[in-house]
C-alpha cells in the first residue's frame, strides 16, 4: 500500500466531510449516512487511501493554507509547546491558554488546549472508527492489505487515546462511529485502566500487521512497538515496558542518526533517518510546519535558565562541580546538545553574524530561543514562514532511554541500561563521556542519571511535561520555578489531571446521563 503525501494534502478538504463528526460535541452529531458520498464511498483502494489521510491529518491539524490559527491543538509543529508545562521553558502569551495552564489557572471553560486536547483526539478517534468499520468493504483489497489499513488506523487511534489518558485520565470509549442515540446512551468516563487495555491491544494488533520496515511516513511495526514501550512505562509496567523495548532493540531496524544532532529536528536530515519511528509530516506549501513561524518570529516558547543549566560540561560533570566551567563563559565546554537546542546570546539565528541573537533588544525576558526545529535559512522569519521540518513524536533514542528506565526500575543497574545509555551519547557529534558500571550506581542513583540524560536529549520535543507527571514529581518540581516576567508556576495537585470541556458535561446533563462527570477537584 502507497499513499502519498501529496494525495494526503490534496484531499484533506474531501475528507473534512467524512471524518469530522465524531466524539465530543461531534460526538453527538447524527453521522450522515444519508449523504450520497457515504453511499458510494469504500468501494476502492482510493477510497481506503483517501479515509487513512483525513487520519493522519490530524497529526499536523492547523497547518495547512487555510488554517486561521496556526497553534491549533498544540499539535505535530506546535508539539514544542508542552515544554511549556514544565520547567524547561516559558509561553510568554496566553494564546492557546498554555500560559494560564502553566500557571495553574486551568478551569473547565479555560478553552485553548484544554478543549482542543479533549476535542481534536475524539474528531481524530472518529475518524480512525470510520475506516475500521468500513475498510472490509472494499472487496478489492486483500486481506493483508485490509490488515495493514487496519494497523495504521488502530495505531493512530491509541497514539490519542494515550494522550487523553495523560491528561484528563477517565474518558469515554469509542471503537465505533456513533450515531445521536448511541453517543447519549455512551457518554460516561470510561476508567482509565479499561482505556490503557484498549490502547495495548490496539498496538499489538498494529504490531502484528504492519511491516517490519524503517519509517517513512506510515506507521511500522517499529512506530507501535515504540508506543507500546511508552505506554506500559507510563503506567509503571516495567518488565514488559523493558521486554518490549528489547525487541525493537533486537531486530536492529533503527539505529541513531550519525548525521549530527541537529540534523534529528530540520529537512533534509529527516529524510529517511535511520532513528526517526513516528513524526507528523510538512510539505509546504500544502501543509506546513509552524516551526520557523512560532519559536523563531513570534518566540512562542523560550527556554528557561534551568533547562540551559542541567546541560552538564563536556566532563559529565554538573557546571557546579566541574572545573571547565567558567561563569564568564558560560556556554563554553558544555553537552554540545546545548548550542544544537538552544539559541543563547551572540548565536546566529541566521547565516551570518548580521543575525547575532540579542535577546535584549529582541524583548527576550529569560535570554533564551529555542535552536531546536529551527531552520537559521529561512531568517529572517515573519508570519509568513513555512517550513518543512517534520515533528517527531517517537526516535529510537527515545526507546533506549525508555529501556534503561524501565529496566532499572524493574531489576535495577545492569550493563545493559549503561550500554544503551551510551549509545545516546556516543552520537558522532555529541561523543559525551561514557558511563561506567564500575562506578556502582545505586537504583536511586542511575534514576536520577537517567532522567538526567532524558532531559537533555530530548529538551524541547513536548516530553518534560508528561515526564515529571508520570514520574510524579511535578508539583515538586514546579513549585520551585519562576517565569522571566516574574510569575510563580505554583502546580495545583488537582491539575495532574485536566478538567474536560465544561461542554461535555453540559450536553451529557441535558440528555439526562447524569454518569459522565467533570474531572475530580473541578
Amino acid at each position: 500500500m502507497k499513499l502519498t503525501l501529496k494525495t494526503i494534502y490534496i484531499t484533506l478538504a474531501t475528507l473534512a466531510a467524512l471524518s469530522l463528526n465524531s466524539c465530543t460535541k461531534d460526538l453527538l452529531e447524527k453521522d450522515p449516512t444519508d449523504k450520497i458520498s457515504e453511499q458510494n464511498f469504500w468501494k476502492t483502494k482510493s477510497d481506503a487511501d483517501l479515509a487513512l489521510a483525513g487520519c493522519y491529518e490530524f497529526l499536523s491539524r492547523g497547518y495547512n493554507a487555510t488554517s486561521s490559527t496556526a497553534a491549533r491543538g498544540g499539535w505535530g509543529g506546535a508539539s514544542m509547546l508542552w515544554d511549556g508545562l514544565s520547567d524547561d521553558a516559558f509561553v510568554p502569551s496566553s494564546s492557546n491558554s498554555f500560559n494560564v495552564i502553566s500557571r495553574s489557572g486551568i478551569t473547565p471553560t479555560t478553552g485553548g488546549m484544554q478543549t482542543e486536547g479533549y476535542e481534536i483526539s475524539y474528531q481524530a478517534i472518529g475518524a480512525c472508527n470510520r475506516l475500521l468499520a468500513n475498510i472490509d468493504k472494499i472487496a478489492t483489497l486483500s486481506e493483508e492489505q485490509r490488515n495493514i489499513y487496519k494497523g495504521e488506523a488502530r495505531f493512530i487511534r491509541a497514539h490519542y487515546y494515550f494522550l487523553l489518558t495523560r491528561l484528563y485520565g477517565d474518558v469515554p470509549l469509542t471503537l465505533q462511529p456513533l450515531g445521536l442515540d448511541e453517543a447519549s446512551a455512551m457518554l460516561a468516563r470510561t476508567p482509565k485502566a479499561a482505556i490503557i487495555s484498549a490502547i495495548l491491544e490496539d498496538l499489538d494488533f498494529a504490531i502484528e500487521h504492519l511491516p517490519n520496515t524503517s519509517y517513512s511516513g506510515h506507521a511500522v511495526r517499529g512506530s507501535a512497538l515504540g508506543y507500546k514501550v511508552k505506554v506500559l512505562l507510563t503506567n509503571k509496567q516495567w518488565d514488559a515496558a523493558a521486554n518490549t523495548a528489547q525487541i525493537i532493540i533486537d531486530e536492529k531496524v533503527f539505529s541513531i542518526y550519525q548525521g549530527g544532532y541537529r540534523n534529528l529536528f530540520r529537512k533534509p536530515g529527516q529524510n529517511n533517518n535511520p532513528e526517526i519511528m513516528f513524526s507528523a509530516k510538512f510539505l509546504p506549501p500544502n501543509m506546513y510546519s509552524p516551526a520557523d513561524m512560532m519559536y523563531s518570529y513570534l518566540k512562542a516558547v523560550q527556554p528557561l535558565y534551568y533547562l540551559v543549566d542541567s546541560y552538564t560540561c563536556t566532563d559529565g560533570k554538573p557546571i557546579t562541580e566541574s572545573p571547565l566551567y567558567d561563569p564568564n563563559n558560560p556556554y563554553e565546554n558544555r553537552d554540545p546538545r546545548l548550542k544544537a537546542s538552544i539559541i543563547y546570546e551572540g548565536v546566529w539565528r541566521g547565516t551570518d553574524a548580521s543575525s547575532a541573537f540579542d535577546p535584549v533588544f529582541e524583548n527576550v525576558l529569560g535570554g533564551y530561543l529555542p535552536r531546536k526545529y529551527i531552520n537559521e535559512s529561512k531568517w529572517p522569519t515573519s508570519y509568513a514562514t513555512q517550513s518543512d521540518q517534520d515533528w517527531v513524536f517517537l526516535r529510537y533514542a527515545d526507546v533506549l532511554l525508555m529501556y534503561a528506565e524501565a529496566k532499572n526500575e524493574s531489576s535495577g543497574p545492569d550493563q545493559t541500561i549503561i550500554d544503551a545509555l551510551n549509545q545516546v551519547r556516543s552520537r558522532s557529534d555529541v561523543n559525551m563521556p561514557l558511563f561506567n558500571l564500575n562506578d556502582s550506581y545505586s537504583r536511586e542513583e542511575l534514576r536520577e542519571v537517567i532522567r538526567q540524560e532524558r532531559r537533555v536529549e530530548l529538551a524541547l520535543e513536548g516530553q518534560r511535561y508528561f515526564d515529571l507527571k508520570r514520574w510524579g514529581v511535578i508539583k515538586e518540581v514546579m513549585d520551585t520555578i519562576q517565569d522571566p516576567d516574574g510569575a510563580a508556576r505554583l502546580f495545583q495537585a488537582r491539575d495532574t489531571l485536566w478538567p474536560v470541556p465544561q461542554s461535555e458535561v453540559d450536553i451529557a446533563r441535558s440528555l439526562g446521563n447524569e454518569g459522565y462527570k467533570q474531572t475530580p477537584g473541578f
